[in-house]
Parts: structure tokens; C-alpha cells; sequence
């Protein structure tokens, strides 16, 4: 049995994804595949290059490191933001070199053919609308063109393709997995349990989140497929990356619990 995980898209709270691939550790399943979009991609590849290290204690100093950063640049992109249609005509508010430096430290020149677990990245292709899977080259470019969100960043160039988010039209890359050999995938789902008392911080919070409903039957899709599946009920949004602890601890009692149960 060849086992994959499949870890979906959703900002900040990627986190859960990091407290899945910690339980798994604990229940000593072997991963042979992971694939990723978007944070999904991002947390998905550096697991894939260093299976054996505390991704928690990288990604939570790697939050505290550059939260100032973070902070100012959503908050520009908050004070950009005066309607919809901005957002629709495709204007990007911020630039990429802002991931790319948090990136490189994570990657440097990596390439698909160092990881000890095979990887697979999805992203889209602008110009023809299409689902773009990625499984060689450079790690820092796919997941860069995985994680560009659209409107928030502009479309990168890779291959001849204009790449945005992958999480446009694969939030969880269950397919994917099962291509690159798994036979048995675990989804993580980070948008699929919104809580009903979710408030809207400000405009970007709102068309964040509306864009997450829309995912759903995206996401119900690619899950039916999966044998295992794990849908996080986060109550905070893609951009609280200042909460990323909150987030981990929170998927760490979710899978507690289901553990409980499961033993009862």
C-alpha cells in the first residue's frame, strides 16, 4: 500500500496542515507521495525535501521572524482594496518578491528531484484556464506560481504559462496523488468547515472568504476520491498568520478528539 497526503489550499491556515503531518508521524505512516496547493504546496514541499524535521518550530519561527512584514503587507493590500470589480479587472496588489525571499529561505535552489518523498504541486494556467501539474523543476518557482494568489499577486511567468493559485481550480490536489502512485490518499481540507459566526474583518476577509464558499464544490470533488479525510474547523482567516500557533494547537485538539472517538 502506497500512502499520499494531499494537503489543500488556505493561507495562514496551513498550520493544520503541519499538525496532520505531525499526527501521522505519530501513527508512523509511511508517505510515499504529497502533493499541494497553494499553502498546501508550500508546506507540502518542504516536507517533502526534510520528512524528518520539526516543520512546527521552522514555519512558527519562520512566522515570528517575518511578522512585521506580514502584518504591513496585508495591511496595504487591506487599504488598496475600495471595491470588487479592482479585483476582477485582475490588478495585483502586492509583488512577489515579498514570498520570494520567505521562500528562498525555505528552498533555496531545490529541486523536485531532492525531495525523499515524491512531490507534486498543482497551480493554473491563465491563459487557458487549465489545471497545471507540476513534478520537476525548481521547487521555489511552482510554489511560488501555487501560491499566487490572484488579484493579491500577479500571475508568474514559468514554462511559457501565466501561473495563479492553484486552489482556483484544485483546492485539494486528491487526484493528483493518486497519478503519482498513492493508493491510499489522506485530504486535508482547510476550508471546509467554516464556522457559521465568521466575521468579516474587512474587504479582503470578505472576498477571501466568499471565494472559499465557491471552493466548496471544488473541494467535495477532489475529496470523494480520497480514502482518509480531515476537514479543519478554523475559525480564522487565510491572512491570520500572527495566529499561526493558535491555528496548529486548535488542529491538534481537532485530531485528539476524532482520535478519541474513534477509540470509543
Amino acid at each position: 500500500m502506497t500512502y499520499g497526503i494531499a494537503l489543500g489550499s488556505g493561507g495562514a491556515r496551513g498550520a493544520a496542515h503541519i499538525a496532520l503531518i505531525d499526527e501521522l508521524k505519530e501513527r508512523e505512516a509511511k508517505i510515499e507521495v504529497v502533493t499541494g496547493s497553494s499553502v498546501g504546496a508550500l508546506v507540502g514541499a518542504f516536507y517533502a525535501l526534510n520528512p524528518d524535521v520539526d516543520l512546527f518550530q521552522i514555519f512558527k519561527d519562520l512566522t515570528v521572524k517575518k511578522k512585521k512584514a506580514l502584518d504591513s503587507q496585508f495591511r496595504t493590500l487591506n487599504n488598496r482594496i475600495t471595491n470588487f470589480p479592482k479585483m476582477v479587472a485582475g490588478k495585483s496588489f502586492l509583488k512577489n518578491d515579498f514570498v520570494y525571499d520567505i521562500y528562498k529561505q525555505l528552498y533555496g535552489r531545490k529541486r523536485f528531484s531532492d525531495c525523499k518523498i515524491q512531490l507534486g504541486i498543482v497551480s493554473y494556467d491563465l491563459e487557458s484556464g487549465e489545471e497545471v501539474e507540476i513534478t520537476e523543476g525548481y521547487i521555489i518557482d511552482s510554489v511560488m506560481a501555487s501560491s499566487s494568489v490572484p488579484g493579491v499577486f500577479p500571475p508568474l511567468r514559468l514554462g511559457g504559462m501565466n501561473l495563479l493559485d492553484g486552489g482556483i481550480l484544485t483546492p485539494i490536489p486528491v487526484n493528483l496523488a493518486k497519478q503519482l502512485g498513492a493508493d491510499y490518499v489522506i485530504a486535508s481540507d482547510l476550508n471546509g468547515e467554516l464556522k457559521n459566526d465568521f466575521k468579516f474583518n474587512d474587504g479582503l476577509d470578505y472576498l477571501i472568504s466568499m471565494d472559499d464558499y465557491k471552493n466548496d464544490l471544488m473541494v467535495n470533488y477532489e475529496v470523494n476520491k480520497a480514502e482518509e479525510v480531515y476537514t479543519f474547523p478554523i475559525e480564522y482567516s487565510w491572512e491570520d498568520f500572527s495566529n499561526f500557533i493558535e491555528i496548529y494547537q486548535d488542529a491538534k485538539n481537532f485530531l485528539k478528539h476524532k482520535r478519541n472517538k474513534v477509540r470509543e
